[in-house]
């Protein structure tokens, strides 16, 4: 008896030592997601947590951009148990938590954000304790809260006020580069503009060298691409037809005697439904680097349109409402652009023209098809063959009309330190600014942020908010387009390209003080890309990002 006694005790001694090492099963367990192979249309394969500070990632095939994809927004990290808790919305959208030099303090919907110092921030923290972010879409209106001192900067100065401010010694300009496009999308939704003789005489009654001389800054520029000219993968000479009234009437009055149309056109069907609207061009009223001056180009539009057969109103619509609809199809003449994430042809063409995108309605396959052939091929020369295919494709059938890449500036009162431009769409560090007669930054730039979960969102205004509070595991370099290190502070890849495995900065912290781990990486991912997801909410624009950088969701069917 004595020594069963002993060997319990024995017994017991070594299961309390062995459950000292041994973790209770579920407690750091690491997480995982996968599609179910690679045929359901995306490239994306898996992302495993390999431990704490370790993370793999499996595409089904190459793609160049993916590791400018990595420096996005659109894959900014957000804390796995603040992401189950909010279920993907909610706070996250108005509240988020993150890893970056500032944190969010309070947003006053309307008229500010104000952002803090992050004292636990992993590299240098913000060099003034206060960050303002304030917002008007007037240039006017921000050029003169600028030259009251009650700003220190401001987003996209009119074209003719830059020159003013260039030649005032009290201000810095900080000039954007042109890394722009803008056109007219086209929906195919509807009828007549289904056919494409439609489109082409759409395309033609657009003087597109008049806007860019009228209502662009200097230093713009006309392209038939949409892709700047400074951008690998732009090809010009081939695109949407020249300016040519007379021919946009003929093609107009041929294709209404064959459709059964009267003109002028100003009224459409929608082809799902069978409804009827009235023809419009729609756009938000709000200024971007590609969209200098929204109201006055959407009514020259008009009025060119008008002088071709297209009786078209001009019609504004609420940012995030415009957003979304857009996306949808919804809008079947519509204003809108992009300004580059990454310096690649792929990035501009991606926005909008692949497969699982409807934004034109019903996608055309000799567009989306090279293009995604683009992005899985090594070669130059293969890849400016592919690009070359896609401008065919779009010649062939006219989703949208480019009138232009805008360049853009930034003012600044010329005591600031440490300027540099957002070369790419968003990326200003207003951490790394300085003001020497106070302790705060305050920018004014042209439109309220939609959201603070950019990870579901095209919107600029609001990656440029993000910016300051979240990180993905790479970044850009500042005032540049270099990929350096994020949240991952060193990575490797396959030979093939296909497996990239990605090593976390230890120690890193999030602002609401929990440690940043790969079971955050995995979260943030699955909450994005997997429609079986709890977490996949988000702010109810479809992570069209996510369709972007892999090309479709994961198990799709279940988003409807």
């Amino acid at each position: 008896m004595r020594n069963k006694i002993r060997l319990l005790t024995l017994l017991g001694v070594i299961i309390l030592v062995l459950g000292m090492i041994i973790p209770v099963a579920g407690q750091d367990e690491m997480l995982s997601f996968s599609a179910d192979g690679c045929d359901y249309g995306g490239n994306f394969s898996s992302i495993v947590a390999i431990d704490a500070h370790t993370v793999e990632v499996t595409l089904c095939n190459l793609d160049i951009p993916f590791i400018s994809n990595m420096a996005s927004m659109g894959l900014g990290i957000v804390p796995s148990e603040y992401m189950d808790s909010t279920g993907g919305t909610g706070d996250l959208l108005t509240n988020p938590i993150g890893t970056g030099p500032l944190k969010l303090e309070r947003w006053d919907p309307g008229n500010e954000m104000v952002f803090s110092r992050f004292d636990d921030y992993w590299g240098d923290v913000s060099v003034e304790e206060t960050v303002i972010l304030r917002w008007n879409s007037e240039s006017a209106a921000r050029a003169t809260e600028l030259r009251a001192g009650t700003i220190d900067g401001m987003k996209f100065a009119t074209p003719s006020d830059t020159p003013v401010f260039r030649e005032d010694p009290n201000f810095t300009v900080v000039d954007i580069p042109a890394l722009t496009g803008v056109y007219v999308g086209i929906s195919n939704f509807f009828f007549p503009l289904d056919d494409v003789r439609v489109r082409q005489a759409l395309a033609m009654s657009i003087d597109r060298e008049r806007i860019v001389n009228n209502f662009f800054p200097d230093g713009s520029q006309l392209t038939t691409d949409f892709v700047p000219p400074a951008l690998f993968g732009h090809v010009d000479g081939i695109g949407v037809p020249e300016y040519d009234p007379d021919g946009a009437r003929a093609l107009m009055e041929e294709a209404a005697a064959d459709l059964g149309f009267d003109l002028p056109l100003d009224t459409l069907v929608d082809t799902r439904t069978g409804e009827e609207r009235p023809l419009a061009i729609t756009y938000r009223d709000v200024v971007r680097a590609y969209l200098p001056t929204p109201g006055v180009i959407a009514t020259d539009l008009q009025a060119q349109l008008a002088e071709t057969g297209f009786a078209a109103d001009v019609q504004v619509v609420e940012s995030g409402t415009f957003i979304q609809s857009s996306g949808d199809g919804n809008e079947p003449l519509h204003i809108l652009g992009w300004g580059a994430d990454y310096p690649d042809a792929y990035n501009f063409l991606t926005c909008c023209l692949l497969e699982n995108q409807p934004q034109f309605g019903n996608p055309y396959a000799d567009v989306y098809e090279p293009l995604i052939a683009s992005g899985q091929t090594i070669d130059p020369d293969e890849r400016m063959a592919f690009f070359t295919q896609v401008a065919e494709g779009i010649q062939a059938n006219i989703p949208w009309v480019p009138f232009g890449h805008a360049s853009s500036a930034d003012v600044w009162q010329s005591r600031m330190e440490g300027l540099h431009p957002g070369v790419l769409d968003g990326t200003e560090e207003f951490a790394r600014i300085g003001d020497p007669d106070d302790d705060n930054v305050i920018f004014m730039q042209n439109a309220e942020p939609i959201t603070l979960y950019c990870n579901d969102t095209f919107d600029g205004e609001s990656f440029r908010a993000c910016h300051q509070i979240s990180e993905s595991l790479l970044d850009f370099a500042l005032g540049g387009t270099e990929i350096i290190p994020g949240l991952a502070e060193s990575w490797d890849v396959s030979d093939d390209g296909t497996v990239w495995t990605f090593h976390l900065r230890e120690g890193v912290k999030f602002h609401d003080g929990s440690d940043f781990d790969a079971n955050d990486v995995v979260a943030t991912w699955q909450a994005a890309g997997d429609c079986t997801s709890p977490n996949h909410t988000g702010t109810g624009e479809g992570f069209s990002l996510w369709i972007q950088y892999f090309g479709s969701l994961v198990n799709a069917d279940a988003c409807g």
